[in-house]
């Protein structure tokens, strides 16, 4: 039983400390941007084709050793929806979006390319000041 237990804690840390994609909810996100905070955010709906995007994203965020945090849109209530779509304006979801000091720069920075390459995806946060 001490082996099994000593085990499970070993792949809960590690797995813990390589995770570079953390979930957010409404109100945790609601105070990074009040916090002024400058981070990636990908609003996803966790569909077949988000998990695409999701997948390029964590391969160039652990190749780069930075952190993203993710929304999944479709656990939100329809007022929370409502509500993220007051503070970010958004149809579909699967988007990266590039926050800068508690706001979003401009929503011509977005990545909206579910298939997006891993070599653009790291060329665009190299371009949005997230990887050097």
């Amino acid at each position: 039983m001490k082996k099994i237990l000593t085990v499970l804690i070993l792949l809960l840390a590690v797995s813990g400390c390589s995770r570079n994609l953390s979930k957010l909810n409404l109100e945790k996100l609601n105070k990074k941007l009040d916090n002024k905070e400058t981070f990636i955010l990908y609003l996803t709906d966790e569909s077949d084709s988000s998990n695409t995007l999701k997948n390029t994203l964590t391969s160039v965020l652990k190749d780069n050793n930075i952190n993203a945090f993710y929304l999944n849109t479709d656990k939100l209530s329809s007022t929370d929806q409502d509500e993220l779509k007051k503070i970010i304006a958004y149809e579909d979801s699967n988007i990266i979006i590039f926050i800068k000091d508690g706001s979003e720069n401009t929503v011509l920075a977005r990545i909206t390319d579910n298939y997006i390459s891993k070599e653009k995806l790291t060329e665009e946060l190299k371009v949005q000041g997230y990887i050097k």
